[in-house]
């Protein structure tokens, strides 16, 4: 059965750690600036940290939640392990959900949508650089379903995902093919 919860009751919320970043390290330094436009991770990490008892504490966890606490852009990712260790930058929050009562995937989908954006955008109203205070974020409050519709969700948001993909490969030929056609026809006329 689908109940009302706030953000604080199935997940920790923490901020990201400040550093200045480097370009060499053994661990990756997450910033806004390495994700897309709908919030995924573009595959080009070219800031690093070097692991160390200031910084330790910060390495991110399988599942852990980043959403974007300043800025326009407050879109929200899932890391993953396999991605290799990692440290979120102060831009962001970590949130680390209780997995027996919410799902990573399932919040990201959630901070993602256009009617959760909307409200993270009031919250910061007025201000020169808008940004989310914990508080707030914290106090959050949203329908949460049962695991198994969670899940469900999860499902069509990575097919959807998946089908903005195979589009943009498509777009992507389409215009390589008009290209081709328009340059064989400009080039047979000068035979």
């Amino acid at each position: 059965m689908t109940r009302k919860v706030k953000l604080q009751e199935i997940a920790e919320i923490q901020f990201g750690f400040y550093a200045k970043p480097k370009e060499k390290g053994n661990v990756s330094y997450l910033q806004a600036k390495q994700f897309d436009e709908l919030g995924n991770l573009t595959g080009i990490i070219d800031t690093f940290l070097k692991i160390d008892q200031k910084n330790e504490s910060n390495v991110l966890n399988d599942g852990d939640v980043l959403l974007v606490s300043k800025g326009m852009r407050n879109f929200a990712w899932t890391y993953t392990k396999a991605l290799g260790p990692a440290i979120a930058s102060s831009i962001f929050f970590v949130i680390k959900p209780d997995t027996t009562k919410v799902l990573p995937d399932f919040l990201t989908t959630l901070f993602n949508m256009q009617q959760t954006q909307a409200y993270f955008q009031t919250l910061s109203a007025g201000s020169s650089i808008p940004s989310i205070r914990k508080s707030e974020l914290s106090e959050f409050t949203f329908s949460l379903p049962p695991l198994p519709v969670q899940q469900k969700i999860v499902s069509i948001k990575q097919l959807h995902y998946k089908d903005i993909e195979l589009s943009t490969k498509i777009l992507s030929e389409k215009q390589k093919l008009y290209q081709a056609v328009i340059n064989k026809l400009i080039n047979k006329s000068h035979e």
